[in-house]
């Protein structure tokens, strides 16, 4: 409740100091006149209101962005920007109140960096309270898994609550073990040690091998008044995102759920349907001179067909500007195209270098079968054999396929790594965001059109 008042209070600092620049100074003119300022303060409130619904369609009140950080920042931004647009489109269709358009404008710049100050001072007081005024927790790590001193050390480092290490309880094999924090005994011990050193939080962690030594830690916690948390050895399967939920009143932990949430998904659909319905409709004289081109050029289709997987395993028939000889792998079978590929023609050679024989998938995006941004879709043939030989090779299907992506604008297409590229696929997944595809799309104008590997 505190962070939402904040930035509500937050919002209307900076509608108030857009106010002072635009008519409180010299530097923008107002040929109309200085107007009343009582409209302008009415507005506050649905400002408040407006954008503490922006900011949970963003994310930024999620527990994690909260405890502040570089991510936290980007939500806050994502999400004053979402709630600058919505309130500008609200203005145009209610036209009961004529703000000026520089003062949108300015408020619409302002607004960002007021939230990020606004964020980061109650961060900082909210941290200086807590270490006045908290006692810290003290905490002891059991087990052997390894993801313990990871938790440690990012716990540590963030710091949402004052932590004090109180040590780690295992087997005695663990007694030599170079840690950060000293060891105290086995479980047998773990009564006495959490009487003794005043335990309030306990974080447990065992490799799958040892599930033996793992109930018998959680039996004899069962009875010791201490909080409990577990890390799960299998957290090393989450690729992506995982969470722990209930369902049907039972503790749950998903792995590999989508990346995004419908909100998010939306935003990215519509900026597909507005960048590519544009492109579509302006580049019409383009489309019609390639095809002319392919069809003087080369005896057969100018449009070719071909079937791809898609997210979630669909398949779909994915269009390109024909760039080989009609029949080219009827001798070959499926087969990647090579540099010097003698099946090219000349003008193939050309579309496929500057990538302009892809196209046609702005109409795959407009349908919805594609994106502008994901990893690029494969043939099912070669979906079938590298799902055999590379692991977690079909995770990449869980976005949908894109016209461009993190791996082609890092060099990573043609007859290059699976490997790298499946690498770079799932890093985009995992931190995947409407902020991360506008960046693909920006590199792409420099690196995902023309390239050494594009043949």
């Amino acid at each position: 409740m505190a962070t939402k008042l904040a930035d509500a209070a937050g919002v209307c600092l900076a509608w108030y100091l857009t106010w002072l620049v635009r008519f409180g100074t010299s530097w923008f003119p107002a040929p109309k006149g200085i107007p009343d300022f009582g409209p302008y303060a009415s507005a506050c409130w649905l400002l408040a209101l407006g954008f503490t619904v922006a900011f949970h369609a963003a994310g930024a009140y999620r527990r994690e962005r909260i405890e502040w950080g570089f991510r936290a920042a980007k939500k806050v931004g994502q999400g004053a920007v979402l709630g600058t647009m919505a309130f500008v489109a609200l203005c145009y269709f209610r036209g009961d109140v004529d703000y000026s358009r520089v003062f949108l404008a300015l408020f619409g710049v302002l607004v960002v960096p007021v939230m990020v100050v606004v964020r980061t001072s109650l961060h900082l007081g909210w941290k200086s309270w807590l270490r006045r005024h908290v006692r810290p927790v003290r905490v002891l790590l059991i087990g052997t898994g390894p993801f313990l001193e990871e938790y440690r050390r990012r716990l540590s480092r963030r710091q949402p609550y004052p932590v004090e290490w109180v040590g780690r309880v295992g087997p005695a094999a663990e007694r030599e073990r170079a840690s950060s924090v000293p060891y105290l005994g086995t479980e047998a011990e773990l009564p006495a040690i959490i009487a003794a050193h005043r335990v309030d939080q306990t974080v447990l962690s065992y490799n799958a091998q040892q599930s033996d030594l793992c109930e018998a830690a959680l039996e004899i916690l069962s009875n010791e008044l201490v909080v409990v948390k577990i890390l799960p050895d299998f957290g090393r399967y989450a690729t992506f995102t995982y969470s722990a939920h209930e369902e049907c009143s039972l503790p749950l932990i998903v792995l590999n759920q989508p990346p995004a949430g419908m909100t998010a998904r939306l935003i990215k659909r519509t900026i597909d349907l507005t960048i590519a319905g544009a492109f579509f409709v302006l580049g019409a004289p383009l489309y019609l001179g390639i095809a002319l081109l392919v069809k003087l050029t080369s005896r057969g289709r100018v449009l070719y067909s071909q079937i791809r997987v898609g997210a979630d395993g669909t398949v779909f028939k994915c269009y390109k500007f024909r760039s080989m000889k009609e029949g080219a792998e009827s001798e070959t079978g499926p087969v990647w195209a090579r540099a010097g590929d003698d099946r090219t023609t000349r003008l193939g050679r050309w579309l496929r270098s500057t990538s302009l024989d892809e196209l046609p998938q702005l109409y795959n995006v407009l349908k919805g079968e594609m994106s502008l941004v994901g990893p690029r879709p494969e043939r099912p043939v070669f979906v079938e054999q590298f799902r055999r030989e590379i692991p977690k090779y079909m995770l990449r299907h869980r976005m949908k396929s894109g016209l461009t992506g993190w791996a082609q604008v890092n060099g990573w297409r043609g007859n290059t790594s699976l490997e790298e590229r499946i690498k770079h696929d799932l890093y985009y997944i995992g931190h995947w965001s409407n902020l991360f595809d506008i960046k693909i799309l920006w590199l792409s104008l420099f690196r995902g059109f023309t390239h050494e590997n594009a043949y």
